[in-house]
């Protein structure tokens, strides 16, 4: 089955998300705010249609999956982050479910070409591999690292404490040399971070950067 590799997009979106704030004497964050994380690139690497054996069984898989990110600020601009883990872990089960029912579907279109019904498919299926087909899958999914790690990389209960000038945000490496930076408007409650650029203000071109990025003060 092939295996769902999002783990970097997640880490990669918590790090752009993460320069956001900090030191800034004229502005305070104070408060909780959040932002939607889309991750599409997850359901897109689940898209069965484009496998180079099994394609030919499968539709596009059209689903979404998104996680609400909340950062919890101090007056001093140190903040935290979470998600709400209860509608996470009921999300990721619906998508397990739904994903189910997909990739049992191409099995099925596969089996019938191979000249077997659904009901011989089931029985030589749980032959085979000691448990329904479904079964086996929502274990095999419901265990994945990355389904595992995709909650714990948006916690962050440490106060982080990062560096805002003017209407940057910029990016450090582990001694807090600056990296690149990220332009930023903020009015009415609403942060909008609109583009990454380099030290040269070289704009930074990745498919995986999605902008603008936009947090919204919930209290």
């Amino acid at each position: 089955m092939k295996k769902v590799k999002s783990l970097s997009l997640l880490l990669l979106c918590i790090s752009l998300i993460a320069v956001m704030f900090a030191g800034c004497s004229k502005i305070s964050f104070e408060g909780k705010w959040v932002t939607t994380v889309n991750l599409q690139s997850m359901i897109d690497e689940m898209d069965m249609s484009k496998d180079a054996d099994m394609g030919q069984y499968y539709e596009k898989f059209t689903d979404e999956f998104k996680i609400d990110v909340f950062y919890t600020f101090s007056k001093d601009n140190k903040f935290t982050t979470s998600i709400d883990e209860e509608k996470f872990n009921k999300d990721m089960e619906a998508l397990s479910d739904r994903y189910a029912d997909y990739f049992i579907e191409g099995m099925y279109k596969y089996a019938e070409a191979q000249g077997m019904s659904k009901s011989e498919f089931d029985s030589y299926y749980e032959k085979e591999n000691g448990a329904p087909i479904r079964e086996d899958f929502l274990k095999e999914v419901s265990l994945s690292t990355d389904f595992e790690e995709i909650g714990k990389a948006f916690i962050n209960s440490t106060p982080q404490n990062l560096i805002i000038e003017k209407d940057r945000f910029y990016i450090t490496d582990d001694k807090g040399i600056k990296t690149g930076y990220e332009t930023f408007t903020y009015e009415n409650d609403t942060l909008t971070i609109h583009n990454q650029f380099d030290m040269t203000d070289t704009p930074v071109e990745d498919e995986n950067l999605i902008y603008p990025m936009v947090l919204t003060k919930v209290e």
